[in-house]
């Protein structure tokens, strides 16, 4: 029977991709997990690579000379997912080509990028310790003080958070804001731009579409970043209608490569919201070994990684590692290297796991000194704040400055000071609450944070008299008298932001 070999044709195309070791992928994951995760971590590595002899604790080893019984997380599985015409995502994209139908595809399928159960089941465990009663909103309330947002665009911010659904999504109705707020559909945008920048990535999305663009940092280190950044930019239709020939040869790739390009667009999350609700609510953080464990909030216990001290009048930085399993390369093994009768075969598999061994204790090792090194620079630069006891002593420091201190790159000091929590003398503070833009200057010249200046203006509120209150104009008199220049229209703006009362309606509800 003759075949046609009309429409098939060969072609080769050539393209230059960043590939990031497995090694570096991991020291990257590593960096932005919390002690309790990397503990976790830890545990499954010694259950799957031998050459490892023990990841117990030194707090541990110190209690007890018997090592405890090794959870049993049972055989760890891989789903493969189907990506033929006939397949899942087709049956279910074919039938639900819109973006309510994608998104609850890959929440219900990419959960776990690596499709890893055990690995989503140690998450789950460690999450379900926590307390956390601080909704969406709330935690992204929080983030407008800490913004690059223009000072007369935060009202409109909070506005427009209000409006952002338990899915991190924003169902607001921008033709009521703008007859609300004054503000045009350009300024909301751009707002809402700067709000999807905001923790968790996204939150504030009105599609799915502008959910993924914006967590785009996400793939940073991925080979297919260009490729999927490419696809939702130009080529979401097609994507939605499974027009697989169309973007294959839009980007230059092959079915196999399309493949790996939607594995790593699975690392994205199409519900924000969703996945940080899911974290924040549960029981509570646990002691480990003795390990320091604080309340933060009525209901929130959290375990600082990092701890400030006074030495010989500096204040300097230790990262607590007692909680942190120790790895150690079993001798057992290599003496196998070395031992003629144990085949070729058997050695280099022994070589491949001591190397991936090495290189857990290598990731450790620089986690712990990039949290130091981090966490030191954020200290020797908000140095008023733990010589007066509080953030109130907050002076302007963004991601980039620490960064340029530290020599790495922002999205580093990023990874690292997510959900870490630094013990004070003043108390256990969540370390990028050390971040702050905007602000002033005093009369001396130094800047002052935003976020300062509320906390100083709160505790003149507090401190005031019941009987009289104090008012705008009396507060700028007496920030003005403390060397801040600032006006009584600052106050008032700052004052609102607090969601403080007046003076007359101070003075009515007292």
């Amino acid at each position: 029977m003759a075949m046609s070999m009309e429409g098939f044709s060969l072609s080769q195309s050539m393209k230059l991709q960043q590939t990031l070791a497995p090694q570096m992928r991991q020291g990257l994951k590593m960096l932005q997990m919390t002690s309790l995760e990397l503990r976790a971590e830890l545990q499954h590595a010694m259950e799957t690579n031998p050459v490892i002899e023990d990841v117990t604790s030194k707090v541990e080893r110190q209690m007890s000379a018997a090592l405890p019984e090794a959870h049993t997380y049972g055989e760890v599985t891989e789903k493969p997912l189907d990506f033929s015409t006939d397949g899942e995502m087709a049956k279910v994209i074919g039938t639900e080509a819109s973006d309510d139908g994608y998104r609850d595809y890959f929440l219900r399928n990419m959960e776990s990028s690596s499709g890893d159960e055990e690995a989503q089941s140690r998450r789950d465990h460690m999450f379900d310790s926590m307390v956390k009663n601080e909704t969406l909103q709330q935690h992204l309330m929080d983030q407008i003080g800490l913004s690059d947002i223009p000072d007369e665009d935060r009202q409109l911010a909070g506005i427009l958070v209000e409006n952002i659904d338990d899915d991190g999504y924003f169902r607001g109705s921008v033709p009521d804001i703008e007859m609300v707020t004054g503000a045009d559909e350009a300024k909301i945008d751009r707002t809402l731009a700067a709000i999807r920048e905001f923790d968790p990535p996204g939150c504030g999305a009105r599609n799915l579409r502008e959910c993924w663009l914006s967590q785009m940092e996400k793939l940073d280190d991925s080979p297919w970043e260009d490729e999927i950044r490419s696809v939702l930019e130009h080529h979401f239709d097609d994507l939605t209608a499974r027009r697989v020939p169309v973007i294959c040869q839009a980007l230059h790739i092959t079915g196999n490569e399309y493949q790996q390009m939607l594995k790593e667009l699975a690392l994205l999350d199409p519900m924000p919201g969703r996945t940080f609700l899911s974290r924040a609510n549960g029981g509570k953080f646990v002691s480990h070994g003795g390990g320091y464990v604080q309340r933060v909030n009525p209901g929130e216990y959290v375990k600082p990684e990092v701890y400030v001290f006074r030495d010989g009048g500096e204040w300097q930085v230790r990262v607590d590692g007692r909680d942190i399993p120790e790895i150690r390369i079993s001798r057992q093994y290599q003496k196998m290297l070395e031992d003629p009768s144990v085949s070729a075969e058997t050695k280099s598999y022994i070589r491949e796991r001591i190397r991936a061994a090495q290189g857990l204790q290598d990731n450790v090792r620089k986690r712990q000194q990039t949290i130091h090194d981090i966490a030191q620079s954020i200290v020797d630069a908000q140095p008023e704040v733990f010589e007066k006891g509080g953030l109130h002593a907050l002076r302007p420091l963004t991601m980039q400055q620490v960064a340029d201190q530290v020599g790495v790159v922002a999205t580093t000091v990023s990874r690292t000071v997510r959900d870490k929590y630094m013990a004070t003398p003043f108390g256990v503070v969540e370390m990028r609450k050390f971040f702050t833009s905007g602000g002033t200057k005093t009369e001396e010249g130094k800047s002052v944070s935003d976020s300062a200046i509320k906390a100083r203006i709160k505790a003149l509120i507090d401190a005031e008299d019941a009987l009289h209150p104090l008012s705008d104009d009396e507060i700028t008199k007496m920030l003005n008298g403390e060397g801040v220049t600032i006006s009584r229209r600052t106050v008032a703006k700052y004052r609102g932001a607090m969601k403080i009362p007046g003076k007359i309606e101070r003075a009515a509800y007292r």
